[in-house]
């Protein structure tokens, strides 16, 4: 009997201690959410303990301890971290804390406890990589000193944690001058000039460059090589040379080969080889018509994927098929993968004849949903058909879903304005999921009026589509009127919302773009003049009728001035100026002028664009729509008409 009423005693007192947690968590408010994390940001650690007891029972209980943990983790105790970590596993915040507090340890010199908590984490981190390898260095790990090397050679920017690596590598003769200068090379090309400077401190003194030097031929390159006339005998010499051709390419190619030409008996075949690769890659990114010849120049020079890539695109310019074929067989399997290149290659093929080999890689592509699948599935006859009456997803599948900690936590944060911390935790939660779980956390996100979630997520399924949630159509009577009224059509915008915002009034770029059509501060206000809107706020810009209206009259005015709507959709990316220049000559089809954007952003922008309006004209008509003739074909700027000049439109 005793024994019966200490353990509904206990039952009782869990189930109480329950209650009032959840009591607690219930009068919790968005506003409070706000508060706590004011309270990290002003580092008020008191009030975090204060939350910290409120918050307990609540989806974001995590939060003010994480919060203590992370404002204070150089004197924290290990074990609080420790605890942190057990009790919330498998969170964006352990993962988090986990990462900074690795690189704590290791600034701390506390190996053991480091070596210990590494493999714990989940994702990547240089950093954390590089002090990883420099515990295991200083122990003698026998696999250390190769992983340190393929680091070492790889060529890619790197944290100042990997210095103590490398300078125990080039101390131990386990790296040598030539690899280093290698790594140089691939420093300078990128415009890494502060990083080149820190690796220079591995080189032997007499092959060291002063770094001075290295800023003349950065800040000056025309001048530092006019006034360059030793005989290049040392390598540094030679190195900073052609940096500063390659620097002078960036703007001025033509200028950049007349120089390398006159440097060239200086520098020997090998240098000057690897410069005309560097010279090429800068021609084709700016379409310069000699951007082929220039490749042929650099011989059997080596090139990097980025090379390789621009080899094919200026080659699609060029209409060279043969060159395209050439180029993209020479890139590593994993990009020649990606459907760009297995479209660009089935069409070489076909203009070289091959058209059975050509037809196997388009109806392979063609059950792609994205811009080279609907154009591949043009080609081949096999154009989709999208259904739009949607999925049905099941209510336990959303219950399910909506009982997962993440979802709950991204839902509490969503509901709080604090969208930064909402994405991190959603995207945690849904990561690894099923087609299924997908489109029910699409639908919870639908729901809750989080349309850049609900969107994002439907788009990660790979076998169950639902058209409608990928593509929704909300405001559409503002938005066909405003469409209506500036003669545009409503696919057409509902493409670029989707892209710009995913349908979300309050969303702010970091550059301050604002609202559904993502308009920059100053092209607003020239925006509210034409139309006019007076008395014009920029907080207007977050209501969906106005930024709709004025959006509609900007890409209006952009697509009479550039007249032609390929080109239009560049613009409203990059500017109107640049869509300009990135033409031809002659006239281009339109794929390859998307393909050929120099800025890997727009080139991405521009195609998702015109594959969302594929599907929303489906969508809107019921009728399906040539791809081929919404990308088009680009009018050459020998069309302009004589003495035309740029626009003032921002």
């Amino acid at each position: 009997m005793a024994l019966t009423c200490i353990k509904w005693t206990r039952r009782l007192g869990g189930a109480l201690a329950l209650s009032l947690a959840a009591t607690a968590a219930h009068a919790v408010t968005d506003a409070d959410v706000v508060a706590m994390r004011e309270a990290w940001q002003k580092g008020n650690w008191k009030a975090l303990a204060d939350y910290r007891v409120r918050f307990a029972g609540h989806p974001l209980e995590a939060y003010p301890w994480y919060w203590l943990l992370m404002g204070q983790l150089t004197r924290s105790d290990p074990n609080d971290v420790r605890a942190f970590l057990a009790r919330y596993p498998d969170t964006p915040l352990a993962e988090t804390l986990r990462r900074e507090w690795l690189k704590t340890l290791a600034a701390q010199g506390q190996w053991d406890a480091f070596r210990a908590e590494h493999p714990n984490l989940v994702s990547d981190d240089a950093e954390i990589a590089c002090y990883s390898l420099q515990e295991r260095l200083n122990r003698a790990d026998p696999e250390a000193e190769g992983e340190a090397r393929a680091l070492f050679k790889a060529g890619r920017e790197s944290p100042q944690a990997c210095d103590p690596v490398f300078a125990a590598l080039a101390a131990s003769g386990k790296v040598t001058p030539d690899e280093t200068w290698d790594r140089m090379r691939r420093l300078l090309a990128a415009g890494q000039v502060r990083e080149a400077k820190r690796l220079n401190l591995l080189l032997p003194k007499t092959q060291r460059f002063d770094d001075r030097t290295l800023d003349r031929a950065d800040k000056d390159p025309s001048g530092y090589l006019a006034h360059e006339k030793s005989p290049l005998v040392g390598r540094w010499h030679k190195e900073l040379a052609i940096f500063a051709v390659n620097r002078i390419s960036r703007s001025k190619p033509e200028e950049a080969a007349e120089r390398l030409m006159v440097l060239a008996p200086r520098l020997g075949s090998t240098y000057t080889e690897y410069a005309w690769g560097q010279l090429a890659l800068q021609a084709a990114m700016q379409h310069h018509p000699q951007a082929l010849a220039y490749y042929a120049m650099a011989n059997d020079a080596p090139l990097t994927d980025q090379q390789v890539a621009w080899r094919a695109r200026a080659a699609m310019r060029a209409g060279d098929w043969k060159a395209v074929l050439v180029a993209i067989q020479a890139l590593p399997p994993e990009e020649a993968r990606d459907a760009t290149w297995r479209f660009w290659r089935a069409r070489s093929l076909r203009a070289l004849g091959e058209s059975e080999a050509s037809t196997s890689l388009l109806k392979g592509l063609a059950r792609e949903s994205n811009f080279y699948g609907l154009l591949a599935a043009e080609e081949v006859g096999a154009t989709p058909l999208p259904d739009w009456k949607g999925l049905a997803v099941e209510p336990a599948d959303i219950e399910r879903m909506r009982a997962v900690p993440g979802i709950q936590r991204a839902l509490a944060l969503y509901s709080a304005d604090l969208d930064n911390e909402a994405l991190r935790e959603w995207i945690w939660a849904v990561r690894g999921r099923d087609d299924r779980d997908l489109l029910a956390a699409a639908e919870i996100a639908r729901q809750a009026n989080e349309t850049e979630r609900a969107i994002n997520t439907a788009d990660r399924t790979m076998q169950l589509i639902d058209f409608p949630q990928r593509y929704p159509v909300p405001h559409q009577d503002v938005l066909t009127a405003a469409a209506r009224q500036w003669n545009l059509d409503p696919a057409l915008v509902y493409s670029i919302i989707r892209q710009e915002s995913r349908f979300m009034p309050e969303a702010r770029s970091r550059v301050g773009a604002t609202g559904l059509m993502q308009l920059m501060p100053a092209t607003a206000k020239w925006v509210a003049r034409q139309i006019p809107v007076q008395p014009y706020n920029p907080a207007m810009l977050r209501q969906p009728d106005t930024n709709i209206q004025m959006g509609t009259y900007y890409f209006r005015r952009v697509l009479d001035d550039l007249g032609h709507t390929t080109l239009a959709v560049a613009a409203y990316n990059a500017g109107p100026g640049r869509a300009r220049r990135w033409r031809d000559e002659r006239a281009l089809e339109g794929a390859i002028y998307v393909e050929t954007i120099p800025f890997s952003e727009t080139r991405d922008y521009v195609k998702k664009v015109l594959a969302n309006e594929w599907y929303y004209q489906h969508r809107l008509t019921g009728k399906t729509t040539s791809m081929k003739a919404l990308v088009g074909v680009i009018p050459g700027r020998s069309t302009d008409p004589a003495g035309s000049v740029a626009s003032n439109i921002p």
